[in-house]
């Protein structure tokens, strides 16, 4: 029984001295200073992901304000173009009601007309386009 309890005893005398030695205070000040260390480590990954957040977001906004630039001058350019169609079937109409007999002439001008218009409006989007590739 003695070689079993010496080194039993040998054991609580350690863990005895290290808690006499260093006091209860002293285990709670190594144990909060491991738990701060911790935080620290947890803290600092959380200020990462919220900066790297912050700037995703920051190009996703930047991108979005260009996207809406694009379809902002899209919407114009088409709203421009049914102008140019509207105004153009209109003039027909009128040209027609007022000449029926010259309906063929009246129809072949604006078709040259249209031809013309297509033109500016191709150079137009082709413009649109560039501007829009900053």
């Amino acid at each position: 029984m003695n070689s079993v309890a010496s080194p039993l005893m040998a054991g609580i005398t350690v863990i005895g001295s290290i808690i006499g030695g260093t006091g209860l205070g002293g285990m709670l000040k190594t144990w909060l200073d491991h738990k701060r260390g911790t935080r620290k480590d947890t803290d600092d990954v959380a200020v990462t992901l919220v900066r790297q957040l912050s700037d995703r977001i920051e190009k996703l906004e930047a991108q979005q304000i260009s996207e809406r630039e694009k379809c902002d001058n899209e919407l114009r350019a088409l709203r421009h173009r049914m102008n140019n169609i509207d105004a153009a079937f209109d003039g027909v109409m009128l040209a027609v009601e007022a000449a029926p007999d010259n309906a063929k002439e009246i129809v072949a001008k604006a078709r040259e007309a249209r031809a013309r218009q297509r033109e500016r409006e191709a150079v137009e989007s082709a413009a649109l386009l560039m501007g829009n590739k900053k």
